[in-house]
C-alpha cells in the first residue's frame, strides 16, 4: 500500500529488488498527515476487499525475477551521441542525465584524462547504488566527474566519495525520502591545498572550482547511477541544492582536524560524507571564551532542539551534527585552555531544551509517546528521564562525541554555523583517499 503520489518510487524499488510485477494499492487520501486516526481507519476498511484481491489473485503469468540494470554487453567507449555543445546539453537534459545546468561533454579524451589519475581498472564495480541499483564503476565516476566540471586530478577524491556513499552505513537509498537528504562532503588532508580547495573566506560559496564541482559530481552520480529523478524516485518535499565541499582549514586550526576524530592519523587525506538537513545562518560570538561557548550552545539548542531531536530518537539512534567555527573563534577557545573535546562536552552540557518541547513532537508520532517512554524502551539514555518534571532540561545530543567540529572560513571573523544531520538518513561515513603511486608525476605533467 502506498499513499497517493508514492506509487512510482514504490514500483521502482520493487523492480530493483527483483519484483517487477509487484501489485500496488494506492491509498487515496492526499494528506494522511492531516487525518484523524479514526478517518484513516475508516477509509482503510473501505479498501480491504481490493487488498485481499491483490494478495490472493494469481498472476497472469509468473515472470522471472528482474535483474538489476547493468552495463553487461555494453561497450562504455561507444559514442552514444554527437553534436554541438548546445545539442549535447539539450540531449542530456531531455534524458535527465544532468542536474539542469549545462554539463561538460564526457568525451573519450576527457574521460581518459581522469582515468590517468587512478590505478583502479575502469570496469571495477564499486557498488550498485540504490534505488536503481546501477553499477557505479570507476569509468562512470570519471564520466560524471567530467560532466560536473571537475579537473582530472580530482579523480582520487571522486573515487573516495563514491566509495563512501556506496557504504550501506551511509544509506543512499534514503536520499529520495520526503526529508530530501542533501549530502555534505567534508575534506581533510594535504590534498585539499594541492588541488586548490578553498577552506577559508567564503568556503561555502559556489566559486572555487574544486569545492563546487566535486560536490556537483556527487549529485550527478546520484542522478545517473543511483537513479534519482524528481517526482519518481526523488520525493523530497522541498529539497536543497548541493553544498560546496567543506574543506577544513587545518593549518589555521589550533586543534587536530576532523579526520583524527574519526580515527585517521593527522595528515591523512580523508573525505567524510553525511546528510546535511540544514545549515544555519552564520551567527556572531564575541567576548571571552565562555561568552563564545554560551552563544554556541544556545544556537545548537535552537537548531537541534526543533525537528532534529526527534530524528535522533526515531531515525537510527544517533546523529552527527557539524559545528563550523572560524580559526579566530577556535583560537580564542584554545588560548583559554579548551581542547576540542572540552568544547564538545561544554556544548553537550549546556545545549538544553525543555522536555515538553520534545514530548510534543514525539506525541505526534505515537499517542502517549514521550521521552520517558523512549528511555523505558531503550531508545534514549537515562539522561532524558531523570525526573517527572515536564519542564526539566534535556540535551539535544546523546553524548558529547556526536558533535563534529570543523575549523573553516574567514580566519579573522568571529562567526560560526551549525549543520544538522538526519540520523540514518545519510549517516556520517569516511574514506581515506587512495593516491596512485604515480600521483606526483601525473600532477606535474598536468600542471607542466
Amino acid at each position: 500500500m502506498t499513499c497517493r503520489g508514492f506509487t512510482p518510487p514504490a514500483r521502482l524499488v520493487a523492480r530493483a529488488e527483483g519484483l517487477p510485477a509487484m501489485r500496488v494499492l494506492e491509498y487515496p487520501p492526499p494528506n494522511i498527515g492531516a487525518m484523524r486516526k479514526e478517518e484513516i481507519h475508516e477509509s482503510s476498511l473501505a479498501r480491504i476487499d481490493e487488498l485481499i484481491a491483490l494478495l490472493t489473485r494469481p498472476l497472469p503469468q509468473a515472470p522471472g525475477a528482474a535483474k538489476p540494470a547493468s552495463a553487461a554487453g555494453h561497450d562504455p567507449r561507444e559514442i552514444v551521441f554527437r553534436g554541438t555543445l548546445r545539442e549535447v546539453n539539450e540531449r542530456f537534459h531531455a534524458c535527465v542525465w544532468s542536474d539542469g545546468l549545462p554539463v561538460v561533454p564526457p568525451t573519450l579524451e576527457e574521460v581518459d584524462a581522469f582515468l590517468a589519475f587512478t590505478e583502479r581498472a575502469p570496469g571495477e564495480v564499486i557498488a550498485r547504488l540504490p534505488p536503481a541499483r546501477l553499477p557505479a564503476t570507476v569509468w562512470k565516476v570519471a564520466v560524471n566527474g567530467v560532466m560536473a566540471g571537475c579537473r582530472p586530478e580530482y579523480m582520487p577524491v571522486l573515487l573516495a566519495i563514491a566509495d563512501a556513499v556506496a557504504d550501506p552505513h551511509f544509506g543512499i537509498e534514503h536520499a529520495g525520502s520526503t526529508v530530501g537528504l542533501t549530502p555534505l562532503i567534508i575534506l581533510n588532508g594535504p590534498i585539499a591545498k594541492a588541488l586548490g580547495f578553498n577552506s577559508g573566506q567564503g568556503v561555502l560559496r559556489p566559486q572555487a572550482q574544486a569545492n563546487i564541482s566535486v560536490s556537483r559530481f556527487l549529485r550527478l552520480l546520484m542522478v545517473n547511477v543511483a537513479g534519482y529523478r524528481l517526482g519518481e524516485s526523488d520525493m523530497a518535499t522541498f529539497g536543497r541544492n548541493y553544498y560546496p565541499v567543506l574543506a577544513e582549514a587545518e593549518e589555521e586550526s589550533p586543534w587536530p582536524p576532523l579526520c583524527v576524530d574519526r580515527g585517521f592519523p593527522a595528515g591523512s587525506n580523508v573525505v567524510t560524507v553525511q546528510s546535511a538537513d540544514s545549515i544555519t545562518h552564520s551567527f556572531l560570538t564575541e567576548g571571552p571564551a565562555h561568552s563564545h561557548l554560551r552563544v554556541i550552545a544556545r544556537e545548537v539548542a535552537r537548531e537541534l532542539g526543533g525537528n532534529l531531536l526527534v530524528p535522533m530518537e526515531r531515525f537510527g539512534g544517533r546523529v552527527a551534527p557539524v559545528l563550523g567555527i572560524t580559526p579566530l573563534v577556535a583560537g580564542i577557545l584554545a588560548k583559554a585552555g579548551y581542547t576540542k573535546d572540552d568544547v564538545k562536552r561544554w556544548v553537550f552540557e549546556h545545549a538544553l531544551v525543555p522536555a515538553t518541547q520534545v514530548d510534543e513532537q514525539l506525541a505526534r508520532i505515537e499517542e502517549g509517546y514521550c521521552l520517558k517512554e523512549s528511555v523505558r524502551r531503550g531508545r534514549l539514555p537515562g539522561r532524558f528521564a531523570l525526573c517527572d518534571d515536564p519542564e526539566r532540561l534535556v540535551p539535544v545530543l546523546h553524548e558529547a562525541a556526536e558533535l563534529q567540529i570543523v575549523v573553516c572560513g574567514a580566519p579573522n571573523r568571529n562567526r560560526s554555523f551549525i549543520c544538522g544531520q538526519f540520523g540514518k538518513y545519510g549517516w556520517d561515513t569516511s574514506r581515506e583517499i587512495r593516491l596512485p603511486a604515480h600521483w606526483r608525476q601525473a600532477l606535474e605533467r598536468r600542471s607542466g
